[in-house]
């Protein structure tokens, strides 16, 4: 009995201590922009590529990493070039009124810049016709705004 108490009281120290982990570790993305990805690597790579922690810049009280020292330089230089709109959130649910988080794997490039989408359904939405989706977008973005 002493050694299932034992084995049981550890178990729950390692759970506790995973629970901990996993939160500090969430804290942690949470505070960087964009799920951490590269906003020039989806603007001039087409692709969703992790941004490295040491080449971190902070534009308008966010924390943006960078995929490359090239991409660093890009970015600090002109960084409204890059930043997907909607502040990274699905253009779609925008575009029905809703702020969604995005998923930084689904995005589209359309006219220079970069949307980022919910869900495959989201983007596949969005791409079959973006100009009704972004003016939609625009026109509740304005109205959230106000609110």
């Amino acid at each position: 009995m002493k050694n299932l108490v034992k084995v049981f009281s550890l178990a729950l120290l390692l759970l506790f201590n995973f629970v901990i982990n996993a939160q500090t570790d969430k804290k942690k993305n949470d505070d960087v922009a964009l799920h951490g990805y590269c906003p020039v690597a989806y603007a001039v790579m087409k692709k969703a590529l992790k941004g490295k922690p040491e080449l971190t810049s902070i534009y308008k009280g966010k924390k943006y990493t960078l995929a490359m020292k090239k991409a660093k330089k890009m970015f600090d230089a002109e960084p409204e070039k890059y930043l997907p709109k909607y502040d990274g959130y699905c253009a779609t649910a925008l575009s029905m009124g809703k702020i969604v988080e995005s998923d930084p794997l689904l995005f589209s490039i359309y006219k220079g810049k970069t949307y980022l989408f919910s869900n495959k359904m989201a983007k596949e939405t969005f791409d079959k016709n973006p100009d009704m989706i972004i003016k939609k977008a625009d026109k509740n973005l304005q109205l959230l705004a106000q609110k």
